[in-house]
């Protein structure tokens, strides 16, 4: 990963040229996503119309839509970057291609679901579910499998942008926890905007980014991380439910809830629960133990 001390100047103990080198990689990795995300934005400005002839609402196409841009500038930057400053590889960012990248493709998409499956189940006996029966706007298998891949590609241009360079160049000079908490920081940002947002969603996706940044730093690869939030947000959208505010009208009907919004997430979706905070805060417990079990491992090895 870039984090490693060969992509990285050695550190001193000296905690004012550590402040300095933290400013100065905070600096670095903010520009690079701010520059990421705005020339994906104005790449994108010439396909707006394309969000048109999309088998699907016109702005969901268009949000969609915009994660190809995203997903190309993102690439190119993070190579410019990596080759000039760092004399490293996209691989190095966890973007290896060989047959490893199918399993932890599939690894992440299976722990996505399984993880939203542990949020939703406890709400059936929490809060009143009430099914009803919507015409889908998503009907033939074109139309699935274009939103499938649209967003596939919208999972992997945001962990790209925030859990590539972002956050592994701050791992070295800011450790694990300062990168996390940056990173996190800026997604949970990212959703203040959409519909139901409020303080429990915010905690909720703060919390769902530092589980995509430690599956990164605990696999080594930022396929796992695609997979997870592709698997999570798939599993929302297949029972009915909000994604983040968002509404896509795949399945004929709708899930809601008689309840508490607390419980529900109410329209912002199963993100918005409390159920989700618990479930979240004990999985970032178990993946900060599955790093550092690695990191012992590792260091056993390069012992013997």
């Amino acid at each position: 990963m870039l984090y490693d001390p060969q992509h990285q100047p050695h550190l001193t103990k000296d905690w004012v040229f550590r402040a300095l080198l933290g400013v100065a990689a905070l600096m670095r990795s903010f520009g690079a996503a701010l520059a990421m995300q705005t020339s994906g934005i104005l790449l994108g400005l010439p396909l707006a119309p394309l969000a048109l002839s999309l088998p699907m609402p016109r702005r969901l196409g268009e949000n969609l839509l915009q994660g190809l841009p995203d997903t190309v500038m993102a690439l190119v930057i993070s190579w410019g970057l990596l080759k000039y400053a760092h004399q490293a590889k996209l691989a190095d960012l966890g973007l290896g291609l060989d047959w490893g990248v199918v399993r932890e493709a599939l690894l992440g998409l299976a722990g996505g679901m399984l993880c939203l499956g542990l949020v939703v189940l406890p709400m059936f006996p929490l809060a009143e579910p009430q099914w009803k029966d919507v015409e889908s706007r998503l009907g033939s298998l074109t139309s699935v499998l274009l939103l499938t891949g649209l967003l596939g590609l919208a999972a992997f241009s945001e962990e790209l942008i925030l859990r590539g360079y972002a956050f592994q160049s701050l791992v070295y000079p800011l450790d694990l926890t300062g990168a996390l908490l940056v990173t996190s920081g800026a997604f949970a940002a990212l959703h203040l905007g959409n519909r139901g947002a409020n303080e429990i969603t915010v905690a909720n996706t703060f919390l769902a980014g530092c589980a995509l940044g430690l599956l990164v730093a605990w696999r080594r690869s930022l396929w796992i991380a695609t997979g997870a939030h592709l698997g999570w947000n798939l599993a929302t959208i297949l029972l009915g439910l909000n994604v983040s505010g968002i509404t896509v009208p795949l399945m004929p009907f709708r899930l809601s809830w008689k309840g508490a919004e607390a419980w529900t997430g109410g329209d912002y979706g199963p993100e918005g629960s409390v159920v989700c905070t618990a479930v979240l805060l004990v999985l970032v417990l178990v993946l900060i133990r599955l790093y550092y079990q690695r990191e012992e491992d590792e260091a056993a090895k390069t012992e013997v």
